[in-house]
Order: structure tokens, then C-alpha cells, then sequence
């Protein structure tokens, strides 16, 4: 039985999109990473995958009049006779109008569905304070306490500019306080290039990537996180990732990459100043034994 050209669009569409990018492409990316469970594609590329697929579809049959005609026959001899113009038998009418109910309700219904709330089992507990290795207890963020040298270079740095949008302090005190905010908006740029994939814009953990992972990436603004660490732990966390967590009550669930060789540790800790101000919280102080 040869195929039309409207069933060979159809089965193309399935066989590429469905069969290769829903199917698949987890399988593919386990196997390459070495993961334990599929990595399914993020919804938002999949969506762009769906449209460039559908319109180079298009593009194909509408560059021919004679694919135009042989995509639109099943079509037109399904839906365009018997409309007050010629008889139909009275099953294949009955079919149609089955088809014409049916279609547009399950396709109805399966958009409405994947638009209620859900609810699951959490797919793995996560351990979120492991201890800080002993070198990172007591550093403290260049970037929320720049030094003297930092703050006489920013001040000469905007002197030599001379940018009316951006004044020079008049006070070591002010310049201190413009320099941390200069450095906050570009923690917040170096989070939206690096760190926005994975935990969002919103710093909620619902990036374009978060889908791809078993456990759902940190949410920032959990008030029982980020307020709850002090800022140098939050930077080993950064620094070393998951593979830089203890061997200790292993497995910890942490797809966090390694950005030590990535980012210098200005930038990590610029990142860091980002964060919390996208975050909307604010670290916790250590405690200072009386």
C-alpha cells in the first residue's frame, strides 16, 4: 500500500518529533552522562523543536503546487463532499462527524490537563548542609567587603570616566556602598549568563534546564536555604559543585557543575552578591561564640 504525501507528513512528524526528541533523545543523554534516569529535553526547547519541525513541513508543501494538492486530497475527500452538494453514505457521514466531535475534544482535553496543578512522590531526598570543608570557614566575600585598594581604584575608575549617570562619591563610606552596588548588577548579569538555566531567573529553580534534571535544582528563595548558610559555604558550593561534595552519606543528589576552573573567584563571589539580590534573602551571619 503506498502512502499519500498527507499520511507521510504525519508519520515524519511522529517518527521525528515523538519517536526521536520525547523518546529518544533521554535515552541518548543518559547513556552519554552516564546518568541513572532519562534526561528528558526541557519543555521550552522541545516547543521550539515542535515549531521548526511544523514549519519546515509547511514551507515543503507549500513550495509545490503538486505536493499542495496531494497533502490537501485525503482532506478534501473526507471533509469537502457531501456538504449539499453530493450524497455520502450514511456510515462515512456518521465517521466524519465522530471525527470532527472527537478531535477537537481530546486535543481540548489533553491541553487542559497539562494544565492542572500535580502532585507526585519526591523523586530523591536532599541532604542540603553537608559540612563545610575547614578552608572555607573562614573566608569572607571580596565582593560584600571589598577592600580599601578596591574602593580608591572604583572611585578612580569612575573619575577617569567622568559618566554623569554615575557620580563620584564624596565619602569612603558612599564609595564603599556605590562599588558593592556596581558589583551586585554585574553578579546579577553573571548569574543570568551562567546560573539562570538551571535555578531561573526568579532564582526559584524552575530554569529551562530544571526539567532535566532527577532533583529539582536549589530554590533560592526557600527561606529554609540560603538564609540559613553562611555566604562562604554558599561560595564552596559554587566553587566545587557536586563532585567537591564529602564521600559521607553519599548519594547526595547534586547535579551542581564545577565552576572553579570556569570562573575566577572574583567572579564567584560576585555571582554570590547577585544571587542573594535576586533571591530577595540574605546570608546568615556567623555566630560568634561570647
Amino acid at each position: 500500500m503506498r502512502l499519500n504525501l498527507f499520511w507521510k507528513v504525519v508519520i515524519f512528524y511522529a517518527v521525528v518529533f515523538y519517536g526521536g526528541l520525547v523518546y529518544l533523545f533521554p535515552r541518548i543523554s543518559q547513556w552519554v552522562v552516564g546518568a541513572r534516569d532519562p534526561l528528558p529535553m526541557p519543555d521550552a526547547a522541545l516547543s521550539m523543536y515542535r515549531i521548526l519541525i511544523a514549519s519546515g513541513l509547511f514551507v515543503y508543501i507549500a513550495s509545490s503546487r503538486a505536493r499542495r494538492a496531494a497533502f490537501l486530497t485525503p482532506l478534501l475527500t473526507w471533509f469537502g463532499q457531501g456538504w449539499g452538494r453530493e450524497a455520502v453514505p450514511g456510515p462515512r457521514k456518521m465517521l466524519r462527524w465522530v471525527a470532527l466531535t472527537l478531535v477537537p475534544l481530546v486535543v481540548g482535553g489533553f491541553y487542559y490537563a497539562g494544565g492542572l496543578p500535580q502532585s507526585g512522590t519526591p523523586a530523591g531526598g536532599r541532604i542540603q548542609h553537608p559540612t563545610m570543608p575547614r578552608k572555607f570557614e573562614k573566608i569572607l566575600s571580596t565582593a560584600r567587603n571589598p577592600s580599601p585598594e578596591a574602593v580608591r581604584a572604583f572611585v578612580a575608575r569612575l573619575k577617569e570616566e567622568d559618566n554623569e549617570d554615575e557620580p563620584v562619591p564624596e565619602t569612603p563610606e558612599a564609595a564603599r556602598k556605590a562599588l558593592i552596588e556596581a558589583t551586585t548588577r554585574k553578579g546579577a548579569e553573571l548569574y543570568a549568563i551562567n546560573c539562570r538555566p538551571c535555578h531561573g531567573m526568579q532564582a526559584n529553580g524552575a530554569g529551562p534546564m530544571a526539567r532535566g534534571f532527577r532533583l529539582k535544582p536549589a530554590d533560592f528563595r526557600d527561606p529554609g536555604f540560603l538564609p540559613t548558610i553562611v555566604e562562604s559555604y554558599a561560595f564552596w558550593r559554587i566553587s566545587q559543585g557536586g563532585p567537591g561534595l564529602p564521600a559521607a552519606s553519599t548519594p547526595w543528589d547534586s547535579a551542581m557543575p564545577i565552576w572553579e576552573p570556569d570562573l575566577s573567584e572574583e567572579e564567584r563571589w560576585t555571582i554570590l552578591l547577585g544571587e542573594y539580590f535576586i533571591s530577595g534573602v540574605e546570608p546568615r551571619e556567623p555566630e560568634k561564640l561570647e
